[in-house]
């Protein structure tokens, strides 16, 4: 006797691939005789196999899939076909009897009822769950809980017919699938936060429906009237890991079930750093995506493409090098932790260290082209700082997010509030002044401002590194509440710090709202990067 086998093959290769309902059979008396014993007697019998050369066999419901290759799907022990008889009518099968437990591949259905003689009997298949031939539902809300796993198929919207061949109470056939299919596999590009990030939830947004209670009666998926439709499908992640830079299957393969047609995509990737508690959202869009049924699409997302890493922006004043240079291992991940190991600079032989120049000499090195201490005080001033923590980045291979919108160089010009050569307060040069000066002003915005894309740039709250009371440097401070920047000015020797020297710098806290000019000590390793203040 014939078994038949529902497997699901590529259609297109690249970075789309899709797939289809094929069938195959093979004669196997053996297997025929096993499957008779452990079925119960009926009208009607449904015999489907799997080829036993196919090593790649797994469940119905546990897709078997390559990239830019082939994806198989098997029956479970939970499923059930509806047949046509011979009068027109559609009867359910008892469950799906698999012909090896070892092997769920093979499976028999058997009906209790109808009468079975002729040929070409239609068959359809409406979901796991599915309680009539005429209906099926596509879930709005999906879950797979491992990696690369198919099994969630039959209960999100799985479904497909076929035309039944043989006579008298035998028959085969094989699967049409008419839902469409989505895989996505996500990669993460910074090898540092990649390891450190967990996938949640994939919700997909089109511009029509893609879920919801759909009419079978013709074979084809079609909109009832007075249903209720989705336009978002939202895929429920186990915390699927984004350690990888490559389109992974293995690593986070993630599939979903939505209705054919063509759409246009918001795709939302919800990505979570356990350690620092940071969920975003990662969006992506793709236009007049054709979600044909039957067969399935690759989604790729480089997930971090659009997550700035600020690992390599802090510095002690002025000094050639990054603070970690050589020994990025050591930084510490998260706020309030020493270095593993004591390998920051501590002597001005290294590259690292502060440029040692006396007041009032002013940074000539990668401080240089930092705004000046007069010029930093128009910034906290008339800055009119936003606190805003919806804007996400990253540090030493961790998820964080805040930091204020403050306007440009050139706003400040426009409105007249700005100048190289005195402070905001109109009192002093303070590339000259050889006394002791900080100030701090109040901004109470929250958000992105109006026109924050044209007229303000975005200050990260990366925090520093600071030292603790026995002198020991590299010390994380507040990531996500703290923002500091260094100016090119060196602070006079008046201010000198237990003997260290000192040099200017700028910050906001997020706690007070309070923007300083503040002094500190020149081994502090603040973030150094003139792009900022574009």
């Amino acid at each position: 006797m014939s078994k038949s086998m529902k497997q699901l093959t590529q259609f297109a290769a690249c970075a789309i691939a899709a797939l289809s309902v094929v069938a195959c059979s093979s004669e196997d008396s053996t297997q025929q005789d096993n499957a008779k014993q452990n079925t119960a007697k009926g009208v009607a019998t449904f015999d489907g196999s799997q080829p036993s050369n196919d090593t790649r066999a797994l469940t119905r419901t546990t897709a078997t899939y390559t990239l830019g290759g082939d994806a198989k799907v098997f029956w479970t022990s939970a499923d059930k076909i509806f047949v046509q008889d011979d009068a027109n009518t559609f009867h359910q099968s008892n469950a799906a009897n698999l012909y090896n437990p070892s092997n769920k591949a093979k499976a028999t259905f058997s009906l209790a009822s109808g009468s079975f003689t002729l040929n070409n009997r239609e068959v359809r298949y409406t979901g796991e769950n599915g309680t009539d031939a005429n209906t099926v539902t596509i879930a709005s809300t999906q879950t797979q809980t491992t990696a690369n796993d198919f099994s969630h198929l039959g209960t999100s919207g799985d479904c497909g017919t076929a035309t039944a061949t043989g006579s008298n109470g035998n028959y085969t056939f094989t699967l049409n699938h008419k839902a469409s299919y989505l895989c996505f596999v996500p990669r993460c590009m910074n090898t540092d936060l990649g390891p450190n990030i967990k996938l949640t939830k994939i919700k997909v947004t089109a511009d029509q429906p893609i879920a919801g209670k759909y009419d079978f009666s013709t074979g084809s998926l079609a909109q009832k009237a007075g249903e209720t439709y989705s336009n978002t499908v939202t895929l429920n992640t186990s915390d699927f890991s984004l350690n990888t830079t490559t389109s992974s299957l293995a690593t986070n393969g993630a599939y979903m079930v939505v209705a054919p047609g063509t759409y246009n995509f918001t795709i939302t990737y919800t990505i979570k750093d356990p350690t620092t508690n940071v969920d975003v959202d990662i969006v992506k869009t793709i236009a007049s995506y054709n979600c044909q049924q039957g067969k399935i699409n690759d989604v790729t997302a480089w997930i971090d493409k659009d997550i700035k890493d600020y690992s390599k922006q802090f510095y002690m004043w002025d000094a050639i090098d990054y603070y970690w240079k050589g020994h990025e291992e050591d930084a510490p991940k998260v706020k309030g932790v020493s270095p593993s190991a004591a390998t920051y600079a501590q002597t001005a032989s290294d590259s690292r260290w502060y440029n040692t120049a006396s007041f009032p000499a002013q940074a000539t090195r990668t401080s240089s082209a930092l705004p000046n201490a007069n010029e930093v005080t128009w910034y906290a001033k008339y800055g009119d700082m936003h606190w805003d923590t919806s804007m996400f980045w990253s540090l030493n291979g961790h998820l964080y997010r805040g930091g204020v919108w403050v306007k440009t160089k050139a706003k400040l010009i426009s409105e007249g509030h700005y100048n190289t050569s005195i402070n905001a307060e109109g009192d002093a040069d303070l590339r000259t002044y050889n006394n002791f000066y900080n100030v701090d002003y109040l901004h109470n915005g929250n958000g992105r401002p109006a026109n924050y894309d044209t007229d303000y740039f975005f200050w990260p709250a990366t925090s520093h590194y600071t030292s603790d009371s026995q002198g020991a440097r590299g010390i994380l401070g507040n990531p996500g509440n703290n923002c500091y920047v260094w100016t090119s000015t060196a602070a006079p020797i008046t201010v000198r710090l237990n003997g260290r020297p000192a040099a200017y710098y700028l910050d906001f806290q997020s706690d007070t709202r309070l923007s300083h000019l503040q002094v500190g000590p020149r081994d502090y390793g603040f973030p150094n990067d003139p792009s900022l203040f574009r």
